[in-house]
């Protein structure tokens, strides 16, 4: 079906990303035409499960090391980082090596810092196997692991050489890991670029998620709504931070809830999701969000068959507990009792403190939203149903009430 390559700028940096149906031919000979004395995969034992056969169609001729280990958070550790950079070295790599990001966001953020840390840096090549990977976390810099404290609070930024990726790999996915790519793409629509949500209610409606062509599509959509905000801003600490749109509180229920449930926990961008509905409830409560445009996040993220609630193994007092080492802060100078938290003033518009996309938010704040979403609601459980005011949680109405004065 041949390949699209696109020109990532964000701020100095720039490389391709180049995406397709039936593509492999062309990513092993992108990777072949790098020269290195040897490709150096980081990947997880669930995808080199499946792929196996894949890397070694990508690596062609060239000396390979494949490193590998348990799927999930684990990974994204101190620990697992020493582990493989010793093991790199040993087994032979060199400033002329390249190290292959293949898998979701979790081995593309420890691959990214292993690029940077080898010999203060060798080549990157992220070919994502996730939705979630190829349209958010490999357009962007940022490469991270997590701290005992939080997640991702060690890391750096670092460009990749390429990006290559095959949409028939994301068709083969679990049902929570295409419904996670499809979340980023919500925030995007909500935060960012508003227009691009009627392509996404057809691809809902219509059950479509899995098509090649609605993931080609997804790709597309996604390099261009990240662009927009990250062209000129390279670290993602200025107008880029709109992307951290549900991020403050979805990663804190991640989070609590991994702690309890391990790999089986809320995946990534379904946690998110519930973080867009507790942005939007807060800006509901200080009267910057209508009822429709609180009921389009709503209907969306029910849609793609998300619970808009907090998993039964997550507390309010949990989530308030973590959220307040969320990595956004600094950005904004220190207040009591408050953190700094990207809302919507409406879809598409976020909420400026000077030229950042930041705001205060009081802890109550927070809490009377999380409070909100605490129960799931029968009527904002429908999937796919377009809600009214009256189908959001009761509880919806009364934080209105509360409208924040102070901003």
């Amino acid at each position: 079906m041949g390949i699209t390559s696109r020109a990532i700028s964000i701020g100095a940096e720039s490389y391709s990303y180049s995406f397709g149906e039936d593509c492999l031919a062309d990513i092993a000979e992108g990777i072949a035409g790098l020269q290195a004395d040897t490709l150096v995969f980081v990947t997880d034992d669930t995808v080199l499960g499946l792929y196996r056969p894949i890397i070694e169609r990508l690596s062609g001729s060239t000396p390979a090391i494949v490193l590998s280990h348990r799927a999930g958070e684990s990974m994204k550790t101190l620990a697992c980082l020493t582990d493989h950079l010793e093991r790199a070295l040993r087994a032979g790599a060199t400033r002329r090596s390249v190290v292959v990001a293949f898998g979701g966001g979790v081995p593309g953020n420890l691959a990214g810092l292993m690029a940077n840390l080898l010999f203060r840096g060798v080549r990157l090549v992220h070919v994502p196997t996730t939705t979630i990977a190829a349209m958010d976390s490999v357009l962007s810099l940022k490469q991270a692991i997590n701290s005992p404290v939080g997640k991702n609070h060690l890391g750096t930024y670092y460009a990749p050489t390429a990006v290559y990726a095959e949409v028939r790999l994301f068709a083969t996915l679990p049902l929570d890991e295409l419904r996670s790519g499809y979340c980023e793409m919500a925030k995007n629509c909500l935060a960012i670029r508003p227009a691009a949500l009627d392509r996404l209610r057809a691809i809902i409606a219509a059950g479509e998620l899995a098509a090649p062509a609605a993931l080609t599509w997804l790709l597309d959509a996604s390099i261009e709504a990240k662009s927009a905000v990250t062209r000129n801003d390279t670290h993602e600490r200025r107008s880029g931070l709109v992307l951290e749109y549900g991020h403050t509180v979805g990663h804190a229920i991640e989070i609590c809830d991994h702690r309890v449930r391990g790999s089986a926990g809320i995946a990534h961008g379904a946690a998110i999701a519930v973080g867009m509905l507790v942005a939007a409830h807060i800006s509901h409560a200080r009267g910057w969000l209508g009822d429709d445009e609180v009921s389009a996040h709503y209907e969306i993220i029910t849609g793609l068959g998300v619970e808009p609630c907090l998993p039964p193994t997550v507390s309010v007092a949990d989530v308030l507990a973590v959220a307040q080492d969320d990595n956004k802060k600094g950005y904004l100078e220190a207040r009591p009792e408050s953190l700094p938290f990207v809302l919507l003033r409406g879809l598409g518009r976020p909420a400026m403190t000077g030229d950042l996309p930041l705001v205060h938010v009081s802890i109550q704040e927070i809490r009377e939203a999380l409070e909100v979403i605490a129960q799931p609601s029968p009527a904002a459980s429908m999937a796919g149903r377009r809600l009214t005011a009256a189908a959001i949680p009761a509880a919806h109405g009364s934080a209105r009430r509360t409208r924040h004065q102070g901003v």
